[in-house]
């Protein structure tokens, strides 16, 4: 993983053109430094939607990784998660292993909100800033307006997905690691869930992204000393 966060664009490509407008305008209208959206299938198998560059799509990975973070209990307990300063507070204390590599990896701040479509929660919105400042009143009135038209324009677009050829690079990325984890699991005679927490164990050794890690065992590698 990068040492410092990259302030380049970032744009994966993914086919949500107004849920992608309204997180640029977002990270325009704030003192947020980047943004990403991410929809889940389950508390532990989830997609990263967009990320308005490479430093929030590295701390949501990170957050895949480690199991753990602001944006995982903004979904997990329907609730916004705001942490202006991340080496010390709640931050530290809750997800001592989130906090530290996040602020290894160039972040201070970070915010999270949940995103439902008028009831439980399908996604999550998250924000980070290179500085331990918190959202003003208004930045943070900002963005609670703005997730009800992303999770409106995010189901709008899913749903325009549902059943069309575009939607298998949707699930392709995070969908790849549920599918290296169940190759896992029955090549070294282990449960999906072990095979996922010795594979994010790997990727955090290692310092790399677990989707590289997934692709690597789609290509044929099953890590036999690593993973044991």
């Amino acid at each position: 993983m990068s040492e410092n966060l990259a302030t380049s664009e970032f744009d994966p490509s993914e086919p949500f053109p107004v849920t992608i407008e309204l997180v640029r305008q977002l990270v325009a209208e704030t003192r947020v430094d980047g943004a990403a959206v991410a929809v889940f299938a389950t508390e532990t198998t989830r997609n990263l939607v967009f990320a308005s560059d490479e430093g929030a799509e590295e701390l949501d990975d990170l957050q895949f990784i480690l199991g753990e973070g602001p944006g995982l209990d903004a979904y997990r307990f329907h609730r916004q998660e705001l942490h202006d300063d991340l080496a010390g507070g709640q931050a530290h204390v809750r997800w001592p292993f989130f906090a530290s590599q996040a602020l290894a990896a160039g972040a201070a701040s970070f915010y999270a909100y949940p995103l439902a479509g008028g009831g439980t929660p399908f996604g999550v919105l998250e924000l980070y800033g290179r500085s331990p400042i918190a959202l003003s009143p208004s930045d943070d009135v900002t963005c609670r307006a703005l997730t009800r038209p992303i999770a409106r324009a995010m189901l709008s677009e899913l749903d325009q997905l549902r059943g069309a050829k575009s939607a298998d690079h949707l699930v392709s990325v995070r969908a790849n690691v549920d599918i290296a984890c169940g190759m896992l699991a029955a090549h070294h005679k282990i449960s999906v869930d072990e095979a996922l927490v010795r594979l994010r164990a790997l990727a955090f050794s290692r310092q790399c992204r677990i989707t590289e890690l997934a692709q690597s065992i789609l290509g044929g590698e099953c890590f036999e000393s690593d993973l044991r």
